[in-house]
C-alpha cells in the first residue's frame, strides 16, 4: 500500500467517524470536546494539499496545530465573523494581488492583522486592514492628517500592503521570511538571521526571532487551513453585512459634510462612515485633488442626482473638532504607563468626550504607547 493511499484511507476513516478529540488526548471540557477535530495526520494531509497550490510554504507542526485549536475551537464565533467579512474585502485583496503578480493566499495575512476591520488599531498604534504604522505609512505615501487616515482606506491601503510585501520577499527570498518581516520589520529579522548565525529558514530561524514574529506565520498557516477547511469544523460565515453589496466609487471634488449627504439621498450617516473609513472627521475634506466616496450602487446614483444641491447646501462641518477651531492645533500625545483619560483631558482643557471622538475610540482603557491626536489652544493663549 502507498503512503498516499495509507493517508487518505486514515483522512477518509477520521472524517467518517468524526474524531473530537485527538488521540490519547482527554477532552479538556464537554463543550471542546463538541467540536470537530483531527488527529495530526489529518491536518498535515489537508495543508499538504493547500500547499501545492501556492508558492508559499504552508507546513505543518505543533505550532500550527495549537492556532487551528484557538481559531475551531477558541474564537468559534470571531473565525465565523471573520469569514462574513471576507466576502467583502477578499475580492478586492485578489484583484490587486493579481495586479502585483502576489500569491493570492496572502488576502489572509488581513485576517491575521486586522480581523478585518479598517479602523483596527493595535497598542503600538498600527492602523488599518493591513495594520501600518505611521512611519511605513509615510513610505508609502498613504496620507495621514487630521481629516484623513489612508492606512483606513481599502483600497490604497491594500496596494501599500502589496508593494511592501513585494519588496520583502524581493529582499529575503522566503515568503515565510517575508511575513515574518512584516510584522516584527527587516530590520529586527535581519538582526535575527545575525545572531542564528546565518540562517535564512523560518523555523530554524524560530529560536532567535521575537515572541511576536514567531506566532504570526504559524496563524498565518493556521488561518489558510481554517478558511479553506471550514466546513469540517462545522464552521459558517456569518451573514453578511447588505451595507457591502453592489457598491460604486465616486469622485468628489468639493469638501462636504456627511450629513449633507445623508439629507439627500436617504442614508444612515453610520453607514457612510463604515463605508468611507479612512475620513476622520463627519466629512469628505477638498485637499486639491478629487477625494473618493464610496456608496452603495442606487445611493451613488441619488448621489449624482443631488450632486449640485448637496454641494449648494453642505455643511462645511468638523464635528470632531472643539468649538472655534480656528484657534485650535492638533499635537500628537503618547500615552504613558499611569495615564488615563480624565488626566489627559485635564491637561489640554478638553473633555474625554472630545478624546473619543476626536480618535475613533470605542471604550476607554488605554495602553502605554499609543498614540492620540488632540485639539488644543496655541502655546500662546491660556486656558
Amino acid at each position: 500500500m502507498s503512503m498516499k493511499y495509507f493517508i487518505m484511507m486514515v483522512l477518509w476513516v477520521c472524517i467518517a467517524q468524526g474524531f473530537t478529540i485527538r488521540a490519547g488526548d482527554p477532552p479538556k471540557e464537554n463543550a471542546v470536546a463538541s467540536f470537530p477535530q483531527f488527529p495530526d495526520l489529518v491536518y498535515e494531509y489537508h495543508i499538504a494539499e493547500l500547499n501545492k497550490a501556492t508558492p508559499l510554504d504552508l507546513s505543518y507542526n505543533q505550532y500550527v496545530r495549537r492556532y487551528i485549536d484557538i481559531f475551531t475551537i477558541e474564537r468559534r464565533t470571531q473565525i465565523e465573523r471573520f469569514m462574513g467579512l471576507s466576502e467583502a474585502y477578499f475580492p478586492v485583496f485578489e484583484d490587486f494581488l493579481q495586479r502585483y503578480d502576489l500569491p493570492l493566499e496572502l488576502k489572509y495575512l488581513a485576517v491575521v492583522e486586522s480581523g478585518l476591520d479598517p479602523l483596527a488599531r493595535s497598542p503600538s498604534n498600527a492602523i488599518g486592514l493591513w495594520q501600518f504604522l505611521y512611519p511605513t505609512a509615510q513610505m508609502f505615501d498613504l496620507r495621514v492628517t487630521s481629516y484623513i487616515d489612508e492606512r483606513c482606506d481599502v483600497y490604497k491601503s491594500t496596494d501599500a500592503a502589496c508593494r511592501y510585501l513585494k519588496y520583502l520577499y524581493r529582499t529575503f527570498g522566503d515568503w515565510n521570511l517575508a511575513l515574518a518581516a512584516y510584522n516584527g520589520g527587516p530590520g529586527e529579522l535581519e538582526k535575527a538571521i545575525a545572531r542564528s548565525g546565518g540562517e535564512k529558514e523560518f523555523w530554524d530561524l524560530y529560536p532567535y526571532i521575537t515572541e511576536a514574529m514567531r506566532n504570526y506565520v504559524p496563524a498565518f498557516i493556521a488561518v489558510n487551513y481554517v478558511f479553506n477547511n471550514a466546513g469540517k469544523h462545522l464552521l459558517t460565515p456569518a451573514p453578511r453585512n447588505p451595507l457591502f453589496v453592489d457598491l460604486d466609487t465616486l469622485q468628489v471634488h468639493q469638501k462636504i459634510s456627511f450629513s449633507s449627504i445623508c439629507q439627500k439621498i436617504g442614508m444612515d450617516e453610520n453607514a457612510i462612515r463604515q463605508l468611507n473609513p479612512c475620513y476622520r472627521l463627519s466629512e469628505i475634506p477638498y485637499m486639491g485633488q478629487p477625494m473618493t466616496l464610496v456608496l452603495p450602487r442606487d445611493k451613488a446614483i441619488a448621489f449624482l442626482k443631488a450632486e449640485n444641491q448637496i454641494i449648494a447646501t453642505r455643511k462645511n462641518v468638523t464635528d470632531i473638532l472643539p468649538e472655534q477651531q480656528q484657534d485650535m492645533t492638533s499635537v500628537q500625545y503618547s500615552v504613558q504607563k499611569g495615564d488615563f483619560l480624565h488626566k489627559i483631558a485635564m491637561r489640554y482643557g478638553c473633555t474625554v468626550d472630545d478624546i473619543c471622538r476626536w480618535n475613533r475610540l470605542s471604550d476607554k482603557n488605554l495602553s502605554a504607547g499609543m498614540k492620540l491626536v488632540i485639539w488644543t489652544k496655541s502655546p500662546t493663549q491660556k486656558w
